[in-house]
């Protein structure tokens, strides 16, 4: 039996996802680290019906420490989803949450929320593959 390879945080997720070869293997790697961030993560980018309602090209800074990571992070999308925040306000949340977290993990949420994410093989047939109808 294989051993369970765990991450601690999605980018690291991300990037074994990128590295892995094959879809088995990518799949595996999404199963054994499964978590609602990373989940939630999937559904903002493959969801059609999702829109995160922030401006593209906000520029952030990251931090000089990590204060949260993205999974304490991906609630607070929730009011940014909705879309009845006023747009600078929203943009500014947006903002704070990115440079909150690890540089590479907001990275990947800022690509995600434009539906753009960045990782070789991460397709949704894959992620349909993996979870089913449960995430898009």
């Amino acid at each position: 039996m294989e051993e369970k390879k765990y991450y601690e945080s999605i980018w690291q997720i991300l990037d074994a996802v990128h590295e892995a070869y094959g879809a088995e293997a990518k799949s595996k790697i999404l199963i054994d680290n499964d978590c609602l961030a990373l989940r939630d993560i999937m559904k903002i980018n493959f969801d059609n019906k999702l829109t995160i309602h922030v401006s593209k090209g906000i520029e952030w800074q990251p931090g000089d420490e990590q204060k949260a990571n993205l999974r304490d992070i991906t609630k607070f999308l929730v009011p940014l989803s909705r879309g009845n925040i006023e747009q600078k306000r929203a943009d500014a949340s947006f903002k704070a949450m990115l440079e909150q977290i690890h540089p590479m993990d907001a990275v990947y949420l800022e690509q995600a929320v434009h539906k753009k994410l960045k990782v070789k093989g991460l397709t949704e047939r894959l992620i349909k593959n993996t979870w089913g109808d449960r995430i898009i």
